[in-house]
């Protein structure tokens, strides 16, 4: 899909209709892997895929989403909070482009088993993942929904 009409065309999901593919999940994890974060400082996130049932019920407010990628740092300060948001929003326009609903997430972050995050890290932001039926269709979307005020 265009940058474009994908970014007038996305919304957040919460009607998931089956499992994302291994090979789905491979291209989420690489588009992940895509972002910036910073200082290059790469071995400060880990990703943790939750597809384990058992888990899923657990977690409040995924819609069902029979997958849950959680972004975790290591030494949380603020610049990492950023770097966990441009990860997330690097997997979600992949989804999206797949055609997979996604849908951002904190609320569950809370109360995920701590035995799941690798040692010495924290969890940070999470994003909800499935197929769905649900279809991206681009909107009209004001130039000045968000007010802007140009210094020249």
């Amino acid at each position: 899909m265009e940058l474009m009409t994908m970014l007038h065309a996305r919304k957040a999901v919460r009607e998931y209709t089956g499992q994302v593919t291994p090979d789905q999940l491979q291209q989420l994890l690489h588009a992940a892997s895509a972002a910036p974060v910073g200082r290059g400082n790469y071995d400060n996130y880990r990703l943790t895929v939750i597809q384990k049932p058992e888990i899923l019920q657990q977690l409040p407010g995924i819609y069902d989403a029979p997958t849950v990628i959680v972004v975790s740092a290591r030494e949380v300060r603020t610049s990492k909070y950023l770097s966990a948001g441009a990860i997330i929003h690097n997997i979600e326009l992949a989804a999206e482009d797949m055609g997979l609903g996604a849908n951002y997430n904190l609320y569950c972050v809370a109360s995920l088993p701590p035995a799941i995050i690798p040692a010495g890290f924290t969890p940070l932001f999470a994003i909800t993942l499935g197929q769905t039926t649900t279809s991206f269709t681009p909107r009209p979307i004001p130039v000045d929904r968000i007010k802007s005020n140009i210094v020249k």
